[in-house]
């Protein structure tokens, strides 16, 4: 059996279409990759700036008079010391008032959003979580029903605001 010209040509279209379709796609994630971009799903929030990058962004602050080389040296040491410091995990608390609740669950960007249990003392469900400094967008999960916490601002995507200092 013989196919027509125009099927050979529909077939080799589709085949193009379909090459270029992954070429493009391949293109644009290698890109991505190269050039040091990255996509993200959930807000990261950014450290606060250190005091080193403060005075370099500041020239005349940071230009020195003296060159004494004791001085000098315990400056880049300070400097050294300043970079290599940790930023430290705040503990923060989080209640949700509802004596009503049967359980009430948090879930935000600090916990990859996976559920963490509250418990329930003097009819206010309380926990406290580990965060770095910055802000996260998170919710409450009362009874299975995604609820916001009143006392908070409400980011764009419709979950409550915590700002950790």
């Amino acid at each position: 059996m013989t196919k027509s010209k125009t099927f050979w040509a529909a077939a080799a279209f589709i085949s193009l279409a379909a090459m270029a379709f992954s070429g493009y796609s391949i293109y644009e994630r290698v890109s991505l990759h190269f050039s040091g971009d990255t996509i993200e799903v959930r807000p990261v929030p950014l450290p606060p700036a250190p005091a080193a990058e403060t005075a370099a962004q500041a020239p005349e602050a940071a230009a020195p008079e003296e060159t004494n080389p004791a001085v000098t040296t315990k400056g880049a040491q300070a400097a050294e010391q300043a970079e290599t410091e940790k930023i430290k995990a705040v503990k923060t608390a989080f209640s949700y008032k509802d004596p009503k609740a049967k359980s009430v669950k948090i879930a935000g960007s600090f916990t990859s959003w996976k559920d963490v249990k509250l418990t329930k003392k003097n009819g206010a469900w309380e926990t406290v979580i580990y965060i770095l400094p910055g802000t996260y967008p998170y919710h409450f999960t009362v009874d299975g029903k995604k609820k916001l916490d009143p006392g908070k601002p409400k980011a764009p995507t419709g979950d409550s605001l915590v700002d950790v200092n």
